[in-house]
Parts: C-alpha cells; sequence; structure tokens
C-alpha cells in the first residue's frame, strides 16, 4: 500500500502551493511508497506541452523522478471498468483520466491524494481511499 499522488497535488508542488507543500512533507514522513500514475504523467505532460513552460517542465522532471511509477496495466483497467460502470448506472460519471487514475489506486489498495472534487465524488459511490490537502 502507499499513495497515488493526483494531478492536482502534482501541479500544487510544482506551483508551490502551501497546502500541497505540507500534505507532500507529512507523505515522507509516513515511509509509505509514493506514486505517480502513468494517466497522471500523461495529463501533466499534454499541459506543459501545450503551455511550453520550460521552468514547470523542468519541475515536474524533477519532482518525478523522486517517485515510483505505475502503470496503468490490466487489474487497473479492470478496476476503472467497474467504477466507471457504477457511476455511469449513477448518472455521476467522471472523465476517463480521472477513472484511470481510481482504477490503479484502488486496484493496489493505495490512497489517492488530491483535492479534485471529482475524486471526492467516486470515494462515495466505491469507496476509493482519498485523502485531500
Amino acid at each position: 500500500m502507499g499513495y497515488v499522488l493526483d494531478t492536482t497535488f502534482i501541479v500544487d508542488l510544482i506551483r508551490s502551493d502551501p497546502g500541497a507543500k505540507t500534505r507532500a512533507k507529512e507523505l515522507d514522513a509516513r515511509r509509505e511508497p509514493k506514486l505517480l500514475s502513468t494517466p497522471v504523467m500523461y495529463e501533466i505532460a499534454s499541459g506543459l506541452l501545450y503551455t511550453r513552460s520550460r521552468s514547470e517542465a523542468a519541475a515536474f522532471q524533477r519532482l518525478s523522478a523522486n517517485y515510483t511509477i505505475v502503470p496503468f496495466d490490466e487489474p487497473s483497467a479492470m478496476k476503472a471498468a467497474e467504477i466507471r460502470a457504477e457511476l455511469m448506472k449513477l448518472g455521476r460519471v467522471k472523465s476517463h483520466v480521472d477513472t484511470m487514475i481510481a482504477g490503479i489506486a484502488s486496484a493496489g489498495r493505495h490512497t489517492l491524494v488530491s483535492r479534485d472534487e471529482d475524486f471526492k465524488a467516486i470515494s462515495e459511490v466505491v469507496g476509493l481511499a482519498v485523502e485531500s490537502y
């Protein structure tokens, strides 16, 4: 078990958000794995390519080197499909990428670190462990 770090958290760290910085220090003290998923890497990289922010791209490279990368693999895909199907039944569909991130966290029994309200909604439906900051 560990902590899957969401896009909002990583972006907030890059931008020196005080809440994110405090949470990062708390997570470091826990000594459990901090994980960066491939869908989060995709979201951040596409944003950086769009904005062409060299300083944020360099900050992301330095930051991402500190985390273990976890892929969107078959167990994650199956869990994400279950999550999406349940959300669809309830008329509460979230983005594919958020569902993939939730699938990775849930399949690995990890806690997701995010302040994105979409994950709060997902957690209410499927019991995903989410910590905000």
